[in-house]
């Protein structure tokens, strides 16, 4: 598991202004096993983060604890900032306009309008759906940053 990954649960427990004594507490939960999880020498348990993620307020946490348990999920869920709603919103903005602008709404019809993806039409798809997964990560940038309010 990488650092980055393995500290999550530290950096949303401090963000949201605990320390690990009273974050145990609370939890409830040891603080040998809180340390333990937010080291990544424990996996943290489905309803412990629940518990984590509504303590600490952050969506970001459940977001990002999903996609590193569960296989299927990061093939679901994509990999998203813990940014301010104003860079969210102005990040989604910009992934539409562009995919308007770049006339993706009328190349997908076009491509699914027979409901066959031929091999000439697979590498415009594959850019679609790279545009599509752009937009769907701005969406839930924008929804994990209007939860944290």
């Amino acid at each position: 598991m990488a650092e980055s990954v393995r500290n999550i649960y530290k950096v949303c427990r401090e963000q949201a202004g605990y320390t690990q004594e009273r974050a145990a507490e609370l939890l409830p939960c040891s603080v040998r096993m809180l340390a333990r999880y937010e080291s990544g020498e424990c996996a943290v348990p489905d309803d412990l983060a629940y518990r984590m993620v509504r303590l600490y307020n952050s969506q970001f946490l459940a977001v990002e604890h999903l996609r590193h348990v569960s296989h299927l999920a990061q093939e679901i869920l994509p990999e998203v900032d813990d940014c301010t709603l104003q860079t969210a919103a102005i990040r989604l903005v910009n992934r539409v306009l562009r995919f308007a602008s770049n006339h993706r709404d009328r190349q997908l019809m076009e491509i699914i309008e027979d409901g066959v993806i031929t091999s000439e039409e697979r590498p415009l798809m594959n850019d679609i759906m790279a545009d599509i997964t752009e937009i769907i990560r701005a969406c839930t940038e924008v929804r994990i940053a209007t939860k944290g309010d």
